[in-house]
């Protein structure tokens, strides 16, 4: 019987999967929306939809790796897939676990909320799968941006926040 060690990848080398550098670009979009949508807004709830975005953005950018994983091979061969520091398995399965945690955070804001987050879930994986020599690309990444908004200032509508007045 062979027996084959498998050794955890670092954190370093999720961390820089995730590129978790660029995360604060996502909250202040959270909070922007968040503001918008209800000045009043429950720091809880903003948090919570800031995790959630946070879990989507991360997700993403390992499903980026993912997908580009033969690019990377020839002209990034430092990246962790290539490099042996993680498994392109293990790394669909973090990135499409993340999606899925990410939506499932969003479960308790209503359906709304979560139809706009599996519509993220899935402009990030058709940006992820097809971006490369698209020239329709800037808009996808635009458009997951955009759903980063509509997801976050679906917890809070709008209309629900305006006083009534009559006419």
């Amino acid at each position: 019987m062979n027996v084959v060690a498998v050794r955890a990848p670092s954190a370093q080398t999720l961390l820089r999967l995730g590129r978790v550098s660029n995360l604060p670009t996502v909250w202040t979009n959270v909070i922007a929306a968040a503001t918008i949508s209800n000045a009043a807004a429950d720091f809880a709830d903003v948090a919570l939809v800031g995790l959630a975005m946070t879990a989507l953005y991360v997700g993403g950018m390992y499903l980026n790796d993912f997908f580009d994983r033969d690019i990377d091979a020839r002209e990034r061969p430092g990246r962790p897939i290539h490099a042996g520091d993680i498994s392109a398995g293990a790394v669909s399965t973090i990135g499409f676990a993340l999606l899925a945690v990410g939506v499932a955070l969003l479960l308790r804001f209503g359906f709304l909320t979560v139809i706009w987050g599996l519509a993220l879930a899935g402009a990030i994986v058709l940006y992820d799968a097809w971006h490369k020599g698209n020239i329709f690309a800037p808009v996808i990444m635009g458009l997951c941006r955009a759903l980063v908004y509509l997801a976050t200032g679906a917890v809070w509508p709008l209309l629900c926040c305006l006083p009534c007045q009559p006419f």
